[in-house]
């Protein structure tokens, strides 16, 4: 079995894999950090992160419950995905596997879109040269700016909206 986790500044996200297939998923706010109990032999553990405080710590859990040294996932090591940026170095991990799983799954070009503390859009081309992308402010950060920024928008709950167009100040918001 593969352990792969998902280190992001809101959830981590652990998944269990026997080849191809997700056996199971465990998320937990990264603020409380805890490697989760498996009953299974673990062959290779892959990682990740864009949390860098968390890179140690997590190491130091995996091998106080024996599991194997993890392999952090960067730009400069990925297989299959040649990244065509100035600094290779800046792109999160998370966007790199983001980038490399479209490809593998749907070929190119593909445009990724992950909602996530930011929403980031990422371009694979038909060669797998991951290109660059964009990054805004995710869905519950625009969501608080909006609520401590203003003086009369209320902080909503992040939903899908009945409509497209808000007919009141909160539908208008989840709208947004």
């Amino acid at each position: 079995m593969i352990l792969t986790i998902d280190i992001g500044n809101t959830c981590i996200v652990f998944g269990l894999f026997k080849g191809k297939k997700l056996v199971r998923e465990w998320r937990f706010p990264t603020s409380k950090f805890k490697i989760p109990k498996i009953n299974h032999k673990i062959k290779a553990v892959i990682v990740a992160s864009v949390v860098p405080g968390m890179d140690r710590k997590l190491s130091v859990e995996l091998r106080a419950k024996g599991l194997p040294n993890p392999f952090f996932v960067t730009a400069q090591n990925v297989p299959g995905l040649k990244v065509k940026l100035k600094n290779k170095r800046e792109i999160g991990a998370d966007r790199v596997v983001d980038a490399l799983a479209a490809h593998r799954l749907y070929g190119g070009p593909v445009i990724i879109v992950d909602f996530g503390t930011a929403t980031t859009f990422d371009v694979v081309s038909s060669k797998g040269e991951y290109l660059g992308g964009a990054i805004a402010p995710g869905i519950s950060l625009a969501r608080d700016a909006l609520y401590n920024q203003t003086a009369k928008l209320p902080k909503v709950e992040v939903r899908a909206p009945k409509s497209v167009i808000g007919k009141d100040t909160v539908s208008a918001m989840q709208s947004g």
